[in-house]
């Protein structure tokens, strides 16, 4: 029994050693979420409504945060900002996500699949210049009647699989002005979020117009707040904290060799490359010695001032190794 405990405590002694940025150098660490943020949060739009256009990007563009819009491309209010939402949206780098073509369901199962696939044209038809297939955020319309609604759960799962279509969070208690109605309310649930580690969202519909509308001060005021949070805050899609935590989950990294002066790493994922392709960030300990150092992975350079020990950087995961070299003092 005594042995059983004492291989137990070498065990937990060795793993802390493996992932401590406190270890020797070469010790490499996969950061949580990118930059080595707290947390990953989404701020999601549903229905391609004029008040994102009006109120929702301009605000997030001041502050340097993006969005995810969970677009009708049928619907007429859709039609209206046609070009906005085709041409100036993505190319400001917001993305665009599946809310189905219409937001009114259909008849039969074929109707549905229909509404999805069409959506997903119409977002591959905005991005011409990125390969598919790729991941395309989904959320489910809501409010349609059951008889518009003529499918099975598996059926869904089925027809968002062939459409490479991710599920965001539930709607449930993550609606604005439904679970939140205030600014520190959904401040609250941000910091939660920050508390837990883990990937969070808002959805809003209208904002400071429309249809369950959240005021313009409430978004404000919340969005502010996650500036006063940004050092905690991942503000990111939801595809890309998707991809980012399915490569971390599935990603291994080692040294392959140390020295004073240089660290080569290797860092290899299992996720499918061609659908999980986002860089990871690494925390590597090296010489204390070293303030700066460059990092060469393949085509890929880059340069970073070395930090209480530990250089922060980001690497795709891949066969090629990464290179760490120690620059000297200017």
């Amino acid at each position: 029994m005594k042995r059983t405990v004492l291989l137990a405590l070498v065990t937990l002694v060795l793993i802390g050693h493996v992932v401590s940025a406190a270890d020797g150098p070469g010790t490499t660490r996969i950061a949580r979420w990118k930059d080595d943020k707290a947390c990953a949060f989404s701020l999601m739009f549903d229905d391609s409504i004029p008040s994102h256009i009006k109120n929702v990007v301009p605000e997030l563009t001041k502050r340097g945060f993006t969005g995810t819009f969970y677009i009708n491309p049928g619907s007429g209010q859709y039609a209206a900002n046609r070009q906005v939402w085709e041409k100036e949206i993505p190319a400001s780098g917001f993305e665009l996500a599946n809310h189905t073509m219409t937001h009114r369901g259909g008849a039969t199962t074929d109707d549905i699949a229909k509404e999805i696939r069409s959506c997903n044209d119409v977002i591959h038809a905005t991005t011409p210049g990125l390969a598919w297939p790729r991941l395309v955020s989904w959320g489910q319309p809501g409010g349609i009647k059951p008889e518009a609604w003529p499918v099975t759960k598996e059926g869904l799962a089925t027809m968002l699989s062939e459409n490479h279509l991710v599920s965001r969070p539930d709607f449930g208690g993550r609606g604005a002005m439904i679970a939140f109605k205030t600014g520190p309310e959904m401040l609250a649930h941000v910091d939660k979020a920050i508390a837990k580690g883990s990937m969070e969202c808002i959805i809003f519909h209208g904002v400071g117009g429309d249809w369950i509308a959240t005021p313009l001060p409430v978004f404000i005021e919340l969005i502010d707040g996650m500036v006063a949070r940004k050092d905690k805050l991942w503000v990111t899609h939801h595809i890309a904290a998707h991809q980012y935590a399915t490569e971390r989950d599935a990603a291994t990294v080692s040294v392959a060799s140390s020295t004073a002066a240089k660290i080569s790493l290797t860092l290899t994922c299992t996720a499918d490359a061609k659908l999980f392709d986002r860089p990871l960030t690494l925390v590597t300990t090296v010489p204390a010695d070293w303030t700066t150092c460059s990092i060469d992975q393949g085509t890929r350079h880059a340069e970073a001032s070395a930090s209480g020990g530990t250089v922060r950087y980001e690497a795709m995961p891949g066969s090629e190794a990464i290179v760490l070299t120690k620059l000297a003092k200017p």
